[in-house]
């Protein structure tokens, strides 16, 4: 009879399992590291991108800024000389020409057009959290807050100017306002580029009023002193803001991602 022997596998040493825990161990903590440093070249890599995106959006809000400060400074010099030539006028039933001139910007406006792609992508997103710089991220909420501000301002005031244009319209003779408004555009204003011979010989004569056009005179004087403190003060000054904000968020913006 034949007597089979079980043959017996000899029992690993427990330095034979440790060696394949440890690689096991270093194979997945070196995924783990490759997957962390990828996911950290793709954070930095979109962040650079976004830093881009604002500093080209803010280089367009500053050009809009200037424009605006322009705009808004010719605005208060031109109700400076409605007021001046209403108030020596106020009992008379003409007024040197260039009155229609001016009248013609005391409701205009100049609504800056923010460029906000790149924040509302980021805020859809949820990826401000990019911008590692706290400094960044609070000047760059900081900016976009004020804009809200100004924005929400500049529609409180088109009540303000409602009233202005009301009490314009029992002033002035349409005819002669009608002409004004066609051939003086705002843009030509501010440019100072010349104004036609038709505009500029009425702008150098007595032109009439409406009839009892002098009982609305002092209170259009009112407002028009009320929107030029508006102007001259808060909207300057938070536009002037505005622009010091923005060219400290690119100076910020080309420090930090080397920007050129």
């Amino acid at each position: 009879m034949e007597v089979h022997h079980h043959s017996h596998t000899a029992r690993k040493k427990w330095t034979h399992y440790f060696w394949e825990f440890l690689m096991l161990f270093l194979a997945v903590f070196c995924g783990f590291l490759a997957e962390n440093q990828r996911e950290h070249y793709v954070e930095a890599h979109r962040a650079k991108d976004y830093a881009k995106s604002f500093y080209t959006d803010l280089k367009s809000d500053s050009a809009e800024i200037r424009k605006g400060i322009r705009y808004v400074r010719f605005f208060i010099s031109a109700l400076d000389s409605i007021s001046s030539i209403a108030g020596s006028n106020a009992e008379k039933t003409s007024v040197p020409g260039k009155f229609y001139y001016y009248i013609r910007h005391a409701t205009h406006t100049y609504p800056i057009d923010w460029n906000r792609s790149t924040l509302n992508q980021v805020i859809q997103s949820g990826n401000l959290r990019y911008l590692k710089n706290k400094e960044l991220v609070n000047k760059i909420n900081q900016y976009y807050a004020l804009q809200d501000i100004i924005y929400a301002s500049g529609k409180t005031e088109e009540d303000h100017r409602e009233i202005i244009r009301s009490l314009r319209n029992k002033i002035v003779d349409d005819r002669y306002f009608s002409l004004f408004s066609n051939k003086v555009d705002a843009d030509s204003a501010v440019d100072n580029r010349p104004v036609s011979p038709q505009i500029d010989t009425l702008m150098h004569q007595s032109l009439p009023l409406q009839k009892g056009a002098d009982q609305y005179l002092p209170e259009l004087l009112n407002h028009l002193t009320d929107r030029r403190g508006r102007l001259a003060g808060h909207y300057i000054s938070r536009i002037s803001k505005a622009l010091l904000l923005s060219a400290e968020i690119m100076s910020l913006l080309k420090k930090e991602y080397h920007l050129e």
